[in-house]
């Protein structure tokens, strides 16, 4: 087929397209002072006016001849909201293509009538895929394209593409794909006019064999296709052509593209999508848009880019690491907010009557939205008020969204579609359990077997097939294989392959030390794992008092780690609260060296061994009291136990609170205290929890000493061996501190936590070896 100029046009400006590379370290543009400049210059961009903001969102769950995916129409829902609440698009600016819509030349054709067609240099464009990733074969030359010899790695060269929903066309010799190529993509990219440009892809490449256990789907093809369609290799012909005739000259080269493209795995990884209750959503856009809720003012953008890939690292580990691209760091922007808008928790996005409304609750972290009980509390947001407002109170939840009555309609006016709120009080139900997922190579028998053992384990609440339902973990068989040695006896050396039982996260990363002895029942399994089942749940519990995001306590804290004396990586978390009005010196962090150049490890590595320091700020008028909890690669709870100089004679035996008055910064350990915390020796994902409360921690302290390995008087880590009963007094403390109002609390079952008494800051890092 043909094109003339005005075809020509409508499809020239599709932007760049990533191949999962990344320049190293750009994820930790906020910690870097060498990159300081770039910020300022990031600032400059935010505050520029645009004419206009321009998106096409793709979403495709349901592909003929591909196993069907769940989570990419929520996808385009995640994003479609955040960009007209949290980034001022216009409804009418955005087009979305879902499903069947979403074929190769509606993609095409759409780009160009909406966006390329309508840009302009000083306007916004966005783009955002959720899908099928694949491969296909690709001849060398044109010379080749009528004839290839696709047997022959000599003659083509494996590109990546995006997979419409009509990629698959029938061939009797082999198998062609319809599929948006990656080199029309790039050569689209350099027609584009505006280099205020993000595209936002959850896809993958990867076609190798699936990882077998895991509570998630993966979105890229196992099947390399043979040969791209002639009418997309056509198209892409008169592309080149077409640039010729204007003097461009195509280039591959990715860092020469505008824009910036955010890519939900890198090179070689996978991109997954998950199922939570209620919905189904891919972990790197449910990451990305929730921690834009989050964050304000825009200057902190990047500051959710680093936070999304954690989220996303915590469940998959190095399966999956986000990466950001932009050849020219100046431009590094997002969607370029006309202006600073609070953190949220969500929106507003039904009214009816005068009291009842439905909310979206889009900042909220996944974990916490599973659990997030009826009769939490969100108050409206509105300018220049901080308190006396309105209070919202959740009656219902299902998914996002959540049926709202107003508290005391007849004080306040009515409150409108788009207006946004914060959470104010948080109620989790008591009965807070474990639901495993069963691998599904599992046989009938040992699931039976596994669920009727499960019966007497109270962390656990339910056992349901993998892939069916969100779990918390799953129960999977791990595969052993034994070289025997050779002797005079036996010559030749043969192999001993067996398996035993192990617990796996959601994404599939084998829970250090959960593995049993060969052949074990799966009765004896379970009842092994209980201790683990016990840490999980724990650590669940830690999870769901996460509240940065909402907290009105004004701390921040930073955590250190250092070998040989020198500072190797630093963390810092703070409240919103805090980061906005008593902003922290940037910290220094360093991505893993042996990573090659082209991904980042955006979960900082802390090497076995070395030291590390918490320094915890109290930036508000209050004095506040911190406990330090974490849990390492192996699923074991520690606490960190610090004596105070302060002793009574009824606390003489029990760990002391770590007090931290108003305007005071306090570092664990002392620099001149003997003792040293070090790194644990469970190498994987770790993550530590610094909770703040404005009383003592009344219950909590008595129940830490009883570990068996505290030591009244002396620093140490304390192994949690009833991580149970600990984060019941810990739960019951926060519930007790918050005193919310009984008249809000129709019963006794839940933990009511008010988000003025508390504040959990979390630090996700991976145990290294050195």
């Amino acid at each position: 087929m043909g094109l003339d100029r005005r075809t020509f046009l409508q499809q020239a400006g599709l932007a760049l397209f990533a191949l999962g590379t990344t320049e190293a370290g750009l994820l930790f543009l906020e910690n870097n002072s060498q990159l300081a400049p770039l910020v300022k210059n990031y600032r400059q961009i935010l505050a520029q006016p645009t004419n206009r903001k321009l998106a096409l969102l793709v979403g495709i769950n349901r592909y003929p001849h591909q196993e069907h995916l769940e989570g990419c129409l929520t996808d385009l829902e995640l994003q479609r909201e955040l960009l007209i609440h949290r980034f001022g698009f216009n409804p009418r600016d955005i087009v979305v293509l879902s499903d069947r819509q979403a074929t190769r030349e509606n993609i095409e054709t759409l780009f160009i009538e909406h966006l390329a067609e309508q840009a302009r240099p000083d306007d916004v464009v966005v783009f955002h895929f959720s899908g099928y990733g694949g491969q296909i074969k690709m001849p060398l030359s044109i010379e080749r394209e009528k004839t290839p010899n696709l047997t022959s790695p000599d003659t083509f060269q494996l590109v990546n593409s995006l997979v419409p929903a009509d990629s698959v066309l029938s061939s009797s010799k082999s198998s062609i794909a319809n599929n948006v190529l990656q080199e029309t993509l790039l050569v689209l990219a350099q027609s584009l006019s505006t280099t205020k440009c993000t595209f936002v892809l959850d896809t993958s490449f990867n076609t190798t064999p699936r990882v077998r256990h895991g509570n998630f789907k993966i979105r890229s093809t196992t099947e390399i296709a043979d040969a791209p369609s002639s009418q997309e290799l056509l198209f892409l012909e008169q592309l080149r052509n077409k640039l010729a005739l204007k003097g461009l000259k195509p280039s591959k080269r990715l860092l020469s593209l505008p824009g910036v493209v955010l890519s939900a795995a890198s090179k070689n990884q996978v991109a997954a999508e998950r199922q939570w209750d209620g919905f189904s959503a891919g972990l790197f856009t449910l990451a990305l848009t929730q921690h834009l809720w989050q964050i304000t003012p825009s200057s902190r953008v990047q500051v959710a880019l680093s936070r999304t890939a954690a989220t996303v690292e915590q469940i998959m580990g190095r399966q999956q690491q986000p990466t950001l691209n932009s050849h020219d760091k100046s431009t590094i922007s997002y969607y370029l907010a006309t202006g600073d808008v609070p953190t949220a928790t969500g929106v507003i996005s039904k009214v009816n009557g005068n009291s009842n409304f439905e909310v979206k609750l889009l900042g909220l972290p996944a974990k916490i939205l599973d659990c997030y009980g009826v009769n939490s509390c969100l108050s409206l947001i509105l300018p220049n008020k901080s308190h006396n407002l309105p209070q919202l109170r959740i009656k219902s939840m299902e998914g996002l969204i959540g049926k709202t009555k107003l508290l005391e309609p007849e004080r306040f006016e009515v409150p409108q579609v788009g207006q946004f709120i914060r959470e104010t009080i948080r109620m989790l139900e008591r009965n807070l359990s474990l639901t495993l997922a069963l691998d599904a190579n599992l046989q009938r028998i040992e699931r039976v077997d596994a669920t009727s053992a499960l019966a007497n384990i109270p962390a656990v609440n339910s056992a349901v097939i993998s892939g069916e339902q969100n779990a918390d973990c799953l129960l999977g068989k791990v595969d052993h294989v034994t070289s025997l040695k050779v002797t005079v006896n036996n010559p030749v050396t043969s192999e001993n392959q067996f398996f035993s039982y192990g617990l796996y996260t959601p994404g599939g990363v084998l829970i250090g030390k959960t593995t049993g002895a060969e052949e074990e029942a799966v009765k004896i399994a379970i009842d092994r794992l209980q201790p683990q089942f016990n840490n999980l749940l724990a650590a669940k519990w830690l999870e769901l008092t996460i509240n940065d995001f909402s907290s009105e306590l004004k701390v921040d804290a930073t955590l250190t780690a250092k070998l040989n004396n020198q500072v190797t990586t630093s963390l810092q978390k703070a409240t919103f609260l805090s980061e906005i009005k008593q902003p922290s010196p940037k910290k220094l962090a360093f991505p893993d060296k042996n990573q090659s150049s082209d991904t980042i490890n955006t979960v900082p590595i802390f090497v076995k061994g070395s030291e590390i320091n918490l320094s915890i700020s109290n930036t508000g008028d209050r004095q506040l009291y911190a406990i330090v909890l974490g849990i390492d690669a192996d699923s074991n709870i520690f606490a960190l136990y610090t004596p105070s100089e302060t002793k009574t004679a009824e606390s003489k035996d029990q760990p002391q609170n770590i007090v931290v008055p108003p305007q005071t910064e306090l570092v664990i350990p002392q620099v001149e205290n003997s003792w040293k915390w070090k790194v644990p020796d469970s190498v994987g994902i770790n993550t530590l929890y610094v909770v703040f409360a404005v009383k003592p921690w009344q219950q909590t302290l008595p129940a830490l000493a009883t570990q068996q390995n505290y030591k009244s008087g002396q620093p140490q880590i304390l192994n949690v061996v009833n991580p149970h009963l600990v984060l019941e007094m810990v739960m019951q403390d926060l519930h007790s501190i918050s005193s919310v109002d009984s008249e809000l609390l129709p019963k006794d079952d839940v933990y009511a936590l008010d988000v003025h008494s508390w504040a959990t800051l979390n630090f996700v890092y991976e145990v290294a070896n050195a």
